[in-house]
């Protein structure tokens, strides 16, 4: 089904996600993963997955909250870091560290599965950069890669990563990792321009416990046929 402006079933936004990039320098995929793959292009991505930009709320601790599309939307997005003290802006804002240099962050959104993130972050060109995005799939499954390298003729500002699930497959987190973080050794020094799709509710435990009743039923009435 086509519903404002996207597909609201996961594996044909994903199927569509990938045909929007056919064709152009960055289609393929750095890393394909088993749940996700990972794209780098410069600047923006080519239109077709329908992101809404995260817009966060000005605070300065190891978690920063950030709303879909807007400031009253109440579908949120959390960063939160294990080491960094992090700095936002009110609006579509970059999120810094207070010792400068990001170190750990994790973005999730509480009570979603998500089908696609992008950020940015600075990465210099023809070097494998201290980076580490590592996904949790919405099973607790996991994909890690941490060979990024900007092309040549690239420069800091123009590195925007895309992490896409899989068909049929959502995210629950995606974490981002510099071990060192400080700027020689090409650490993170912000993260920008974050956007998030395909935003699914996690069912609650009374749902799976009525599914689990409900197909205990069904078998249990398949049995009784096959004795009468």
């Amino acid at each position: 089904m086509f519903v404002n402006g996207r597909f609201n079933v996961p594996w044909i936004a994903a199927v569509a996600a990938l045909l929007s990039h056919a064709g152009t320098a960055s289609a393929a995929p750095v890393y394909e993963g088993t749940h996700v793959d990972m794209y780098l292009t410069q600047n923006t991505f080519p239109a077709g997955l329908a992101e809404g930009k995260v817009f966060l709320d000005a605070d300065t601790s190891s978690t920063i909250t950030g709303h879909v599309g807007s400031q009253t939307d109440p579908r949120l997005v959390t960063f939160s870091s294990t080491t960094d003290t992090l700095i936002a802006a009110n609006g579509f804002a970059t999120i810094k560290a207070s010792d400068d240099y990001i170190n750990n962050i994790t973005i999730t959104a509480p009570g979603y599965w998500f089908e696609d993130l992008i950020f940015s972050v600075n990465l210099a060109p023809n070097a494998n950069d201290d980076l580490t995005v590592t996904v949790v799939d919405r099973t607790g499954g996991i994909d890690s890669y941490a060979g990024w390298t900007a092309p040549d003729g690239w420069v800091n500002g123009e590195n925007r990563i895309l992490v896409l699930s899989n068909p049929g497959m959502l995210m629950q987190s995606v974490t981002i990792d510099s071990v060192f973080g400080v700027a020689f050794l090409e650490g993170i020094d912000q993260l920008k321009q974050t956007k998030i799709s395909g935003l699914t509710p996690v069912p609650e435990p009374e749902t799976y416990a009525m599914l689990l009743a409900g197909l205990g039923l069904v078998g249990w009435a398949a049995s009784r046929r096959k004795r009468d």
